[in-house]
């Protein structure tokens, strides 16, 4: 792609951009007209009171994983673009990558704005029933979701798709709600989390309320299930089938995430629109939804904000990679030790060595950075040790 044609495109990004904003902007003015305040949303000003309220609801689960499918019209607005966004469709329709990647990119910068999200450049193929796909990536360049256009049979949709490494980096659900729901989006798929990173209740804990009848609402009981291992590696209990509808899913977090001492138990909804609607309400309030769909789950109480079920994860992956560490390195570190007895040569003589200066991809995703290992390392070392 030549200069001249760079540029043009970047000044037809930054048009289709300006879009999203305009969308959203619209609908957080009609709500707070109505005096409604999105929970998650930075900046609508209201009382003290209801603002926290919201915030602290919104607090109790995270929406762990999202996609979507909306119709390709909602991209371009015809009385700013004219003919031109028809065009850009059709070209994408036809296979045209420059197309496809510009609206791959247009989707995510509307849904996910200040994210650090970004869309790899490569058009890929068929995906979900999807001719074409483009994947997104992390700033740290892990894949963390796609999304997808192109097809007969789709009709001229397109498919949006978020892992939980994705909507870790959304900062503002009241936005992404408001973009979505004026695209008149279909929710397929949402799931909503709850951390109980103390480990207050336990898998037992839920095949207990399964065998009382607690997850019992109309007819027979759901059907459980069992995964893993007892060996420290994490197991999962899943109360009903994996079917398109609903599952909830609790699985030891901490020791799947490398941990075996890890207390923390992650309670997962999974809901799916295969028998109804996925509200869009649920993209704000998801721990409504986990508990109204859960009743036996109403203990929960305690905060569980994005920033500090990062930190837990930063945390139980740390305690992994000292132990591997341990294993291919010990000997060759204590080997050091024995060379350089005084502590500033061997510290010398390990920065030196052994050190890069680069962030491991699990540090530079989490958006934390390497200031947080330190409280980490202080406070658990003892854990660490023992491993």
């Amino acid at each position: 792609m030549s200069v001249e044609q760079r540029l043009a495109v970047q000044a037809i990004e930054d048009e289709l951009k300006a879009g999203a904003f305009v969308r959203a902007r619209a609908f957080m003015a009609q709500r707070a007209a109505a005096r409604e305040v999105p929970s998650a949303n930075r900046g609508l000003k209201s009382s003290v009171e209801t603002v926290e309220e919201a915030a602290d609801d919104a607090a109790l689960a995270i929406v762990d994983f999202l996609t979507f499918t909306s119709s390709l019209t909602v991209l371009n607005d015809p009385v700013r673009d004219g003919d031109w966004g028809v065009r850009l469709r059709a070209a994408a329709a036809k296979g045209c990558e420059t197309s496809i990647e510009l609206l791959c990119r247009y989707v995510l910068q509307a849904i996910a704005p200040d994210s650090g999200l970004h869309v790899d450049p490569q058009v890929r193929g068929f995906r979900n029933f999807y001719a074409h796909h483009c994947r997104i990536l992390t700033p740290s360049g892990e894949v963390c979701g796609f999304v997808a256009m192109g097809g007969e049979s789709q009709r001229g949709t397109f498919c949006v798709e978020l892992t939980g490494s994705g909507c870790a980096h959304v900062t503002a659900w009241a936005h992404t709600r408001c973009v979505v729901e004026g695209w008149g989006a279909k929710l397929s798929r949402v799931d909503c989390a709850h951390d109980d990173r103390e480990g207050r209740y336990t898998l037992d804990d839920v095949q207990r309320w399964h065998s009382q009848g607690k997850f019992t609402t109309k007819g027979r009981p759901p059907a459980i299930g069992f995964a893993g291992y007892a060996d420290g590696s994490g197991q999962t209990v899943y109360i009903g089938k994996n079917t398109g509808n609903q599952q909830l899913c609790a699985y030891e977090k901490g020791k799947q995430l490398g941990d075996p001492s890890s207390p923390w138990v992650r309670f997962e909804a999974r809901f799916g629109s295969k028998y109804r609607e996925i509200p869009y309400d649920i993209l704000e309030r998801p721990w409504e939804y986990l508990v109204g769909h859960y009743p036996v789950l109403e203990w929960i109480s305690q905060r569980s904000t994005r920033m500090e079920t990062a930190t837990a994860k930063l945390a139980a992956t740390m305690a992994s990679a000292l132990r591997h560490a341990r294993r291919q390195c010990g000997r060759v570190v204590y080997a050091v030790a024995e060379a350089f007895p005084e502590a500033n040569d061997f510290a010398d003589a390990m920065a030196k060595l052994l050190t890069r200066k680069q962030l491991p991809a699990w540090v530079a995703s989490a958006g934390l950075g390497a200031s947080v290992l330190a409280p980490l390392l202080g406070s658990e070392m003892h854990r660490y040790i023992n491993v």
